[in-house]
């Protein structure tokens, strides 16, 4: 059962914007900062696309922050038009060319780690997670041979398990 809209009062101010912003747009965006000791990439992820819209959530990392959330924005706007993201396939239109992106199922061993706040919003139940992946300026994902290392390194493999 997922949070309800009617929990606000009882929540903080935080956590009252993020259900009532998945409750009115169809779902809300989170960005991470990576630690600074830690040598991660930020990220960011949906939270309420599975509930509104029948389609996995989505998580990005290794770009700005603010450029992280505006592409998972893209995403849902293009869900929420009809559009279904699929994993093994590439897209074009999400981030500026020569930039494409892929998608891949995230293992479910890797939600507690890097979507706490979908797991909260979810409760106990189960949603699926799609990584979205982003292509070096040659159009190689991570997984590629010759990607570049910067591409490859930003990028957390969350598919393997």
């Amino acid at each position: 059962m997922t949070r309800s809209l009617e929990e606000r009062s009882e929540l903080s101010d935080l956590d009252a914007k993020v259900l009532t912003e998945i409750h009115t747009d169809g779902w809300q965006t989170t960005g991470v900062f990576a630690g600074k000791n830690d040598g991660g990439s930020d990220w960011a992820y949906s939270i309420g696309l599975f509930h509104t819209l029948r389609h996995p959530e989505v998580i990005l990392f290794g770009l700005p922050l603010d450029t992280c959330m505006k592409a998972v924005n893209v995403i849902g706007i293009d869900i929420k038009a009809g559009m279904s993201y699929q994993p093994g396939q590439s897209y074009s239109g999400i981030l500026q060319l020569p930039h494409r992106c892929a998608f891949k199922e995230v293992a479910a061993r890797h939600y507690r780690e890097y979507v706490g706040y979908a797991l909260w919003f979810y409760e106990d139940d189960p949603f699926p997670l799609l990584q979205c992946f982003w292509s070096d300026e040659n159009g190689l994902f991570p997984w590629d041979d010759g990607c570049s290392d910067y591409a490859r390194d930003a990028q957390p493999l969350l598919y393997r398990t």
